[in-house]
């Protein structure tokens, strides 16, 4: 019996060491989360490249619009809450020829995937209208270069 007890006890303490490892890891940023916020911290000059048909869009899981566009990464911002957001705001002509602001903000979180909200303000009106919210997973959606 002595020896049925020691045993549940040395399961149970390497069954709390597993959880306890488990719940580090789940904390730890993805590789790729890693690698790209190392390059942006060492003044490289990292770029995305977006295939939006590879990604989905936030709201139903669709795939999004055949898409494919890239920017060379400016300015950036990392928080605990957005992990590594930058954005491309560029004026433009809709299809009427009318003069436009688009905004494109990415946000790449720490489990690896890249959020793309894109809205655009009319000159003259008050309010951005969306234009879409996608997530894309790496490398298939998105991939950074550098």
């Amino acid at each position: 019996m002595q020896f049925r007890g020691r045993c549940l006890s040395i399961l149970l303490s390497l069954l709390s060491a597993a959880g306890a490892s488990a719940i580090a890891r789940a904390d730890e940023p993805s590789p790729k989360y890693a690698e790209v916020l190392s390059a942006l911290q060492d003044g490289k000059n990292v770029k995305v490249i977006l295939d939006l048909s590879r990604c989905t869009t936030a709201d139903g899981g669709k795939p999004g619009p055949a898409v494919q566009g890239g920017l060379a990464i400016r300015a950036f911002r990392v928080s605990a809450q957005n992990g590594i957001s930058f954005a491309d705001p560029h004026q433009t002509l809709d299809s009427s020829g009318h003069p436009v602001t688009e905004y494109i903000r990415h946000s790449l979180g720490r489990d690896g995937r890249l959020t793309v909200r894109a809205s655009k303000l009319a000159a003259g009106s008050a309010e951005a209208v969306s234009q879409g919210e996608f997530v894309c997973e790496l490398p298939d959606g998105a991939k950074f270069v550098w």
